[in-house]
């Protein structure tokens, strides 16, 4: 048995031997990225669908001040697109959720810890945030009951009022709000009655789900600090194959592998690329912790001049 460094390419291109120890170590970086990558993945689909909740937001809000609500049809229309978000949003949360201790624990191979270290962590967030504990009930009452939305409502409020009432400086601002209320809620009786007895007769989901995403947010947080060192030296030991197959070959890297060959034949090999790993960093980089969200808006407001 024989172990190489080479593209897999029909072509004849030169090649260097390696250790078994090398190629398993190559084999292993190469699954630590992977995994990497697929939590950045799976909560990357989570914010994604976070961001498309607050665009309808947005959207129905902006409807309603340039043309009002025509009937019930209307009503139904706002709630319907406000219930597609949420019940979207949920779902990725729980794949999210139930995708995240075996990725992780594939990210830290050494540390037989890890699934019940991640556990730790989401269990942190559920016992200290309300919303995240509410989101978390709510999510298995949309998969068995019913939907989240009960009632949307928006409103208009007049700002920078003065003590004699409106002046130059008044602007007319619209709003959207949306929640569960209790009441439906305990017609469930799979929902959680702990949760219930916290909750208010109508909970505030706009509200709620940024405290969710908050908290899920702090939970990715830690596992990208637990799995840091990890996935960085699995990413040098890559980069490392780049830099010696670099010396003996000028052309381009794509389809740089680690082979097992038993002379004749490759009988397994290990992909060495960059690239989809270069995503992940990307992924990283945009998707910064999300501290202080429950207190973050997004206004159209006109400035003065």
């Amino acid at each position: 048995m024989k172990h190489v460094l080479r593209k897999d390419i029909l072509n004849d291109v030169p090649e260097i031997e390696i250790s078994e120890e090398t190629y398993a170590t190559y084999k292993e970086s190469r699954s630590v990225l992977v995994n990497c990558l697929a939590i950045e993945e799976s909560y990357e689909i989570l914010i994604s669908n976070y961001l498309d909740l607050e665009k309808q937001i947005l959207d129905a809000t902006t409807v309603r001040m340039l043309r009002g609500y025509l009937g019930y049809s209307d009503i139904f229309a706002v709630q319907l697109a406000l219930n597609i978000r949420l019940v979207n949003l949920l779902t990725s949360s729980r794949l999210y959720v139930d995708h995240l201790p075996q990725h992780v624990r594939e990210c830290i191979p050494d540390n037989d810890k890890a699934k019940a270290l991640v556990k730790s962590i989401l269990k942190n967030e559920y016992d200290e945030n309300y919303g995240y504990r509410f989101m978390d009930a709510l999510r298995n009452s949309v998969q068995h009951c019913g939907l989240p939305v009960h009632w949307t409502s928006s409103g208009t409020e007049w700002t920078d009022l003065g003590k004699d009432g409106l002046s130059e400086d008044s602007m007319l601002e619209y709003s959207m709000e949306f929640a569960a209320k209790k009441s439906s809620l305990e017609e469930d009786d799979g929902f959680k009655k702990a949760v219930l007895n916290e909750s208010p007769d109508e909970v505030d989901l706009k509200a709620t789900t940024r405290c969710y995403i908050e908290s899920l947010s702090k939970a990715h947080n830690s596992v990208r600090e637990l799995i840091q060192e990890s996935v960085h030296k699995s990413r040098l030991k890559i980069e490392d194959a780049h830099s010696q197959y670099s010396k003996i070959y000028s052309g381009s890297l794509v389809g740089l592998c680690a082979c097992k060959t038993d002379g004749q034949r490759i009988t397994e090999k290990v992909l060495l690329m960059l690239d989809w790993d270069n995503v992940r960093v990307e992924l990283q980089k945009r998707n910064r912790e999300l501290v202080n969200l429950k207190k973050w808006y997004v206004t159209s407001k006109v400035k003065k001049s």
